[in-house]
């Protein structure tokens, strides 16, 4: 069998399987080979041609099938933990600086509960360096606001030794004092010793020319 017949008789078989794929009824199918030597299948019926009896396809009834409607999604349920109660904040606690507690910006001096006094600090000498005069003196000048209470006096330390004590004046003289780095504080204290008010430190270099 040449191809092109081979091509045609494989056409010819899927005819015939699409007839037998038709339902309902049984059918006749007919075989013959043509002229041209090619067999030939059919559905008419033809003079001297082969009758094949082909059974049709069993039905498969169909059944109703009863589909659940699908059941209503739950929300998602949040996996984020509740939030906190705000918690009351402590109260700020400040702690004074190492030379005592701040006073106002106008007032550098350490305050008692009892003072009177609105300002009081050392005026001179400033911090840094200063020539000492002979004997190594130096000139100590206060700022007092108001003037000084009946009872009260002030003291002058230097290094933490007092070298001024129950003095009611502004200006004093100090001798003696080394060269190098001193610490100056001045004081005013009350007829019983305790101190009323502290003035700001004053940190110098004292330099004998």
């Amino acid at each position: 069998m040449t191809a092109p017949t081979a091509l045609r008789a494989g056409l010819i078989a899927a005819s015939l399987c699409a007839f037998c794929t038709v339902p309902v009824q049984a059918a006749k199918i007919y075989q013959y080979t043509n002229a041209a030597g090619e067999t030939v299948f059919t559905d008419e019926p033809t003079e001297g041609a082969t009758v094949h009896d082909v059974k049709p396809a069993p039905v498969i009834p169909m059944e109703r099938v009863e589909v659940p409607e699908p059941a209503a999604e739950k929300p998602a349920e949040s996996s984020a933990p509740a939030p906190e109660p705000a918690r009351e904040q402590p109260p700020e606690i400040r702690l004074s600086p190492e030379d005592g507690p701040v006073a106002a910006e106008d007032d550098p001096g350490t305050t008692q509960a009892s003072d009177p006094y609105t300002h009081f600090a050392i005026e001179s000498p400033a911090d840094g360096e200063m020539a000492s005069r002979p004997r190594g003196t130096i000139t100590v000048e206060l700022v007092l606001q108001p003037g000084l209470r009946s009872g009260d006096r002030i003291a002058l330390l230097v290094d933490g030794e007092a070298r001024v004590r129950d003095s009611t004046g502004r200006r004093h003289l100090l001798n003696g004092l080394a060269p190098g780095a001193h610490r100056l504080v001045a004081q005013i204290r009350s007829d019983d010793g305790s101190v009323v008010r502290e003035s700001t430190p004053v940190r110098f270099t004292l330099i004998v020319p």
